[in-house]
């Protein structure tokens, strides 16, 4: 006869180190693994009302996500975890709104159908969204997150904010993120489940402050793109290739499948915008793609460029392309300070189309992928200044030849 396993019944304990706090050690019911789950630096009583809360979920199968603690004592927020938070306080509002961002990511090889965001975005918003209430944590105390309404947020309080991230330098475009956030709980505070609250003060009438201005694309020159060029084998060449000819990304490489391209033509999607893109194909670039197939043939529909272990090139934070670049621009003896990453290249290739006779914003927006913008003209739709003429005229040349590298 079997013997019956005992139900290990997790017990609390307090630690100090690297500010866990109190907390329950525990395997995980489905892989057995070893977990921790940290209610924080919190007074016993409140502790120990969390852990029998939790203690219920777990005897039910239902056992939270591990928490981690902060330097600051405060609870990192992590979905599903049972946190130490008042009903309508801004912990509890950013939980809400966290959750309903989580519901919104798509599958990494999904179409992006309207209102769906990848897991990349996901991170960085709840990365910018623990900025913040690590800041209000520092501004009003350990725990102060938990306590605070929305009615306890004023205008000091968010204008400070936006002044910190100014003053760590970052750019405008990330400045005004991290402001969209703070502004997101803010309206999800409004919500029925939260009380209705609304803010004591006008959002529109605060000091506003903007970050770094966008630097201007430094193009690089013609001596370092052949350095660039010389130091990749066939794969690379192709990939840098279908980089300035048809102004591909790595997502955009990584997502390329047999047949897309042919030698007269391609038409096919942009993944970020889902922008019609199609176009003539340049001859240099029908010519790297024959060689590359032949080299590692390719069934029709599968993924022109893997890794070794048959993953895309671009998969989760891994990029393969970016890698590579940066060890063959480290070989020619540059750095990221003198010579820009490999989405440069789309930046070549947009010049050198942008520039051509006859050339449209709506030719631009499909060679792009993007929405058609007065700023796409102002970038891309002008005359090639001089120091970029060398270049420019070589790369148009490369393209309507069929000689390779």
């Amino acid at each position: 006869m079997a013997k019956s396993r005992r139900t290990r019944i997790p017990k609390l304990r307090y630690t100090a180190l690297r500010g866990i706090g109190w907390h329950v050690a525990y395997r995980d019911p489905v892989t057995d693994a070893p977990r921790k789950h940290s209610f924080g630096r919190v007074p016993e009583a409140e502790a120990r009302r969390q852990y029998r809360l939790w203690l219920i979920q777990h005897l039910q199968g239902q056992t939270a996500k591990p928490a981690r603690a902060s330097n600051n004592g405060s609870e990192t927020l992590e979905l599903g975890v049972v946190c130490d938070a008042a009903p309508g306080s801004l912990l509890h509002i950013a939980s809400s709104w966290l959750t309903v961002e989580q519901g919104r990511i798509r599958k990494s090889d999904g179409p992006r159908a309207r209102g769906t965001i990848s897991d990349a975005v996901y991170r960085d918003r709840r990365k910018q969204l623990r900025d913040f209430l690590e800041f209000m944590n520092e501004r009003h105390g350990s725990g102060a997150v938990g306590r605070m309404r929305l009615r306890d947020l004023s205008m000091a309080d968010v204008e400070e904010f936006n002044r910190g991230i100014v003053r760590q330098g970052y750019s405008a475009s990330q400045v005004n993120k991290r402001m969209q956030i703070v502004k997101a709980v803010i309206d999800r505070a409004g919500r029925p489940e939260h009380g209705g609250q609304t803010l004591p003060w006008n959002w529109d009438s605060r000091d506003t402050s903007h970050g770094k201005p966008t630097q201007v694309r430094t193009l690089p020159s013609l001596e370092h793109l052949q350095g660039i060029i010389a130091e990749g084998e066939l794969r690379e060449r192709t990939m840098i290739w279908l980089a300035i000819g048809l102004g591909f990304g790595q997502r955009d490489l990584a997502a390329l499948r047999v047949g897309q391209i042919d030698a007269k033509s391609y038409d096919l999607r942009r993944g970020k915008t889902a922008i019609e893109r199609y176009g003539e194909t340049p001859q240099l670039v029908w010519a790297y793609l024959t060689a590359y197939l032949k080299a590692h043939p390719r069934g029709a529909g599968e993924l022109m460029f893997v890794t070794r272990k048959g993953l895309p090139v671009v998969h989760a934070k891994g990029d393969s392309v970016q890698q590579w670049w940066h060890k063959a621009r480290k070989a020619i003896g540059e750095s990221k300070e003198t010579m820009a990453g490999f989405y440069v290249l789309r930046h070549v290739g947009a010049t050198e189309f942008g520039s051509r006779a006859g050339s449209s914003i709506g030719d631009v927006r499909r060679w792009l992928g993007h929405t058609a913008s007065s700023r796409v003209a102002d970038v891309y739709m002008r005359p090639v200044t001089p120091e970029q003429r060398k270049l420019v005229e070589w790369v148009r040349k490369r393209l309507n030849s069929s000689k390779l590298d």
